[in-house]
C-alpha cells in the first residue's frame, strides 16, 4: 500500500495537508482527504506515485516520488498565486534531439531558451516540451538534456516521444530516471493539461495509461482540457474523449506545421525547435494564451542574426490583403498563362522568352495571410496564390491580384492552409489544403464550383500541388490519390495503395507526360510511380530504401525522361515507359525540397545547402556551381544556420532565377551560373517565381506577392 500526505510545510516544519489533490499509482486516481492524506494500492511494476499539482500551487520539490528510490511518499507544495489566473500564456517546444553527435548540442537549447525569455518570458508562466527531447533516448543525451534545460528561467513540463525510447531494452527508463513519470497531469488556470505517453502502447506488457486518463478526466470535469502529446493523431485517438472538454492538443513528432479544427478542439503540430523543420517550416516556437475559454497560438521563427527574429508565420500588421504598394518600375505586362506550379505539365520551370535581367520592382501586394513555400500561377491576367496560417484554423486562402497593377480581384477562404501552389486550367483554378480539401473555383470571379475531400482530413498532410492537366485534376497523397473530372469533381480513379499512410510533409507534385503521370512520394516506399493517365493502372514503381525517398518533384522532358531527385541530393534519369536509370549523379548535399528546372540540356538542381548545381542532362555532369549566402532563418530540414535554403528555380531563355531563404532573387547566366542581377527583399522566399511576358511574379514570407518588369 502506498500512504503519505500532500500538504504545504509550515514554519514549524509540520505538513499542513491539503485535501482535494489527485494522486495516482499510474492506474488508479484518488483524491487526498481534508487534512490531506491518500491510500493507494501498490504493485510490483508501479513506478511512481505522483500528484496532479492543482492551481493554486507548486510543487515544492518534485511532483512524483520514484517508488524505488524513496520511503517517503509526501509531497509538498507551496502556494503559487498566479497559476490560479483566468488567463495565461506558455511556450510549447518539441523535437529537440538533443545529441552529443551534432543533432543538437547543448549550447544550442541554452540558447534557443534564452532567445525565448528575452522575447516572450516576462508574459510566460511555463513551457512544454512535447516530446523527442533526446535524439537516440541515450542515458548521456537526458544528461545533456537535462543540463541544458536547468538554465531556463521557466519551469519546464516534459513529454516522451519515440526517439526519447530509441533503446529497445530501456522501455523509456533512461527518461524516467532522470525525468520521472511518462504521463501525468497538472493544473494552471481553469486548464487541466494532460501529458500523454504515446510511446507506451508499443511496448511489451500491461498499459494501464487508458484507465488512468479515464479516472483522471472523470475528477476533473467542468475543466477545459489541453493534451500535451508527441503524436499528432487524428480524431479517430480522439473521438474516445468527445464527452470531455477538450480544447486544444499540441504535438510535434513530424517536424512540420499544421493546424485543424475538429468540432471544439484545435490541433496544432508545431515545428522544430533546434533545427530546420522537414516541411522546411524555420525552427520555431509556439506561444500559447489561454484566454476567454479558448487556447490562442502564434508560431515564432527563431534565428541568431536578428533580421527575423521572433517574425512569426500569422501576417504582418502591413499584410492586407488588397493593399498595394507601387514602385516607379514598369508595369509588367503578362503574356501566355504560367498555370501550374513550375509552369508546365512536367514541372521544368522553363520558357523560352520572358523578362531579361535587370528587373524593375513594380508593386507588392499583400495577401492577408502567410506564404511559405507557396507559389503563384499565371491565370488569365491574374497572379493567383494560396496562404497559410499556422496559428488559426480554417485561415487559409486564395487570393487573385491583377498580374499589371498588384490590385485585388478575389478572395476565397479555403477553410485551411494551402501548402504550395494552385493549378488552372480552361477557367478554372484549383487547389488542396494542408488536409485534403480540394477545391475548384471560377477563375473570373472567385466563385466556387465544387470540393472534395480526400479521406481523413484529420489524417491528411497534403503539401504538394495539384496537376490541372487535359480536363482532369489529378493530386493526393499515397494513401488516397485521385484523378478527378474537372468539371465536376467526381473521382475518374484513385490510388489507396501507393502508402499506408500520410508519413512527414511531402512536397513532390504529380508531373505528366504522353499518357502518363509521374508521382513522386518523400516517405514511403513506393518513392517513384508512373501510371496510365487514363486509368491510374501502375506502369512502374520504385520500391527502395530510405536513401530514395523523393523530396522534389519529378521532371519530365519532351523526350519523356523523367528527372527525380532524393536523399543527398541524389539525382537519377528514368526513362518514362520502361523506369530504366539512363544516369545517376550523386551530389553528396543536404536534403532539398526544392523542385530543379529543365532548360534544353542543362538541369538545375538546389540543395538545402544552399548550391544550385547545373547538369548535363545527357550525362548528370556537373557543369557549374553557384552558392548563396548565409540563411535569415534555418528552414532547410535538420539544419542550423548556415547557408540559405533555395527556392524551386525557373529559367527564362539563357537567365536562371532563383530566390533564397537568405532574403535575396538572384538572376544567373545559364552559361556561368554567375550572377548578373539581384533584389534583395529583406526577408526569406521561398516562394518559386511565375514568369510570363515581361514580369516574374514571387512571394516572401512576410505574406506579400511582388512583382517585377523586365526588357
Amino acid at each position: 500500500m502506498i500512504e503519505g500526505t500532500v500538504g504545504i510545510r509550515k514554519q514549524d516544519g509540520a505538513l499542513e495537508g491539503v485535501g482535494g489533490v489527485c494522486v495516482s499509482n499510474g492506474r488508479e486516481v484518488v483524491q487526498t482527504e481534508a487534512d490531506g492524506s491518500y491510500r493507494l494500492p501498490r504493485q510490483p511494476e508501479d513506478r511512481f506515485v505522483f500528484v496532479t499539482v492543482p492551481a493554486g500551487y507548486e510543487a515544492a520539490v518534485s511532483f512524483y516520488v520514484d517508488l524505488t528510490q524513496s520511503e517517503s511518499f509526501d509531497f509538498e507544495l507551496r502556494e503559487n498565486l498566479e497559476s490560479q489566473a483566468s488567463e495565461f500564456s506558455f511556450v510549447q517546444v518539441t523535437d529537440i534531439h538533443m545529441s552529443l553527435e551534432g543533432r543538437s548540442i547543448t549550447a544550442d537549447l541554452v540558447a534557443d531558451l534564452d532567445q525565448i525569455h528575452q522575447e516572450v518570458g516576462d508574459q510566460v508562466r511555463f513551457i512544454v516540451a512535447t516530446g523527442d527531447l533526446t535524439n537516440r533516448g541515450k542515458p548521456e543525451e537526458f544528461k545533456a538534456y537535462t543540463e541544458a534545460v536547468a538554465t531556463s528561467r521557466l519551469p519546464i513540463y516534459h513529454c516522451i516521444g519515440n526517439h526519447d525510447d530509441n533503446d529497445p531494452d530501456a522501455l523509456g527508463d533512461h527518461f524516467m530516471d532522470v525525468l520521472g513519470p511518462t504521463y501525468y497531469t497538472f493544473d494552471y488556470g481553469p486548464v487541466h493539461f494532460v501529458a500523454y505517453d504515446g510511446v507506451r502502447h508499443s511496448w511489451p506488457g500491461p498499459d494501464h495509461q487508458a484507465d488512468w486518463l479515464r479516472a483522471d478526466l472523470d475528477l476533473h470535469r467542468g475543466r477545459a482540457v489541453v493534451f500535451l502529446v508527441h503524436f499528432p493523431w487524428g480524431i479517430s485517438f480522439y473521438q474516445t474523449f468527445r464527452e470531455d472538454e477538450i480544447i486544444a492538443s499540441l504535438s510535434g513528432h513530424w517536424h512540420c506545421t499544421r493546424v485543424f479544427q475538429d468540432g471544439g478542439t484545435v490541433h496544432y503540430n508545431s515545428p522544430t525547435l533546434c533545427f530546420g523543420g522537414i516541411d522546411q517550416s524555420p525552427r520555431a516556437y509556439r506561444l500559447c494564451t489561454f484566454r476567454d475559454g479558448r487556447l490562442e497560438t502564434e508560431v515564432r521563427a527563431l534565428d541568431h542574426t536578428g533580421a527575423f527574429s521572433g517574425i512569426s508565420y500569422r501576417a504582418d500588421a502591413a499584410n492586407r490583403v488588397g493593399e498595394v504598394i507601387r514602385w516607379d518600375g514598369e508595369t509588367p505586362e503578362p503574356g501566355e498563362d504560367w498555370p501550374l506550379f513550375h509552369g508546365d505539365a512536367g514541372r521544368t520551370g522553363a520558357i523560352a522568352s520572358g523578362p531579361v535581367p535587370p528587373l524593375t520592382s513594380a508593386w507588392k501586394a499583400g495577401t492577408g495571410g502567410g506564404l511559405h513555400c507557396g507559389s503563384p500561377v499565371m491565370a488569365d491576367g491574374q497572379v493567383v496564390i494560396g496562404t497559410q496560417d499556422e496559428d488559426r484554423p480554417n485561415s487559409g486562402s486564395l487570393v487573385a491580384l491583377d498580374a499589371r497593377e498588384g490590385a485585388l480581384r478575389w478572395r476565397y477562404e479555403a477553410g485551411g492552409s494551402i501548402k504550395l501552389a494552385p493549378a488552372f486550367e480552361d477557367g478554372r483554378v484549383f487547389a488542396v489544403t494542408v488536409t485534403g480539401q480540394v477545391m475548384a473555383l471560377d477563375a473570373a470571379d472567385g466563385t466556387g464550383l465544387w470540393t472534395y475531400q480526400l479521406g481523413d482530413f484529420s489524417e491528411r498532410w497534403v503539401y504538394m500541388a495539384p496537376l490541372a492537366w487535359k480536363g482532369r485534376l489529378y493530386v493526393g497523397m499515397s494513401s488516397h490519390f485521385v484523378a478527378l473530372d474537372q468539371d465536376t469533381g467526381t473521382v475518374v480513379w484513385m490510388r489507396d495503395d501507393l502508402g499506408k499512410t500520410d508519413w512527414i510533409a511531402s512536397f513532390p507534385s504529380p508531373a505528366a507526360w504522353d499518357a502518363y503521370v509521374v508521382i513522386g512520394f518523400y516517405g514511403q516506399p513506393t518513392n517513384l510511380v508512373v501510371v496510365d493517365a487514363a486509368t491510374g493502372r501502375t506502369v512502374w514503381a520504385n520500391d527502395e530504401d530510405k536513401s530514395f525517398r523523393v523530396t522534389a518533384s519529378p521532371v519530365v522532358g519532351a523526350d519523356g525522361t523523367i528527372y527525380a531527385v532524393s536523399g543527398r541530393t541524389q539525382v537519377r534519369a528514368f526513362e518514362a515507359e520502361t523506369g530504366r536509370v539512363e544516369w545517376d549523379a550523386s551530389l553528396d548535399q543536404t536534403r532539398c525540397m526544392a523542385t530543379p528546372a529543365l532548360a534544353e540540356d542543362r538541369l538545375f538542381v538546389p540543395s538545402g545547402d544552399g548550391v544550385l548545381h547545373a547538369l548535363d542532362t545527357a550525362s548528370g555532369q556537373v557543369l557549374w556551381t553557384w552558392e548563396v549566402g548565409e540563411s535569415l532563418a534555418s528552414y532547410t530540414p535538420y539544419v542550423r544556420g548556415g547557408h540559405g535554403a533555395l527556392v524551386s528555380p525557373v529559367v527564362v531563355g539563357q537567365t536562371v532565377y532563383v530566390g533564397a531563404a537568405d532574403g535575396v532573387l538572384y538572376a544567373l547566366d545559364i552559361e556561368t551560373g554567375q550572377a548578373v542581377w539581384q533584389h534583395d527583399f529583406g526577408v526569406p522566399t521561398l516562394s518559386s517565381p511565375a514568369v510570363s511576358g515581361s514580369g516574374l511574379w514571387t512571394g516572401t514570407c512576410d505574406g506579400f506577392v511582388h512583382a517585377f518588369s523586365g526588357a
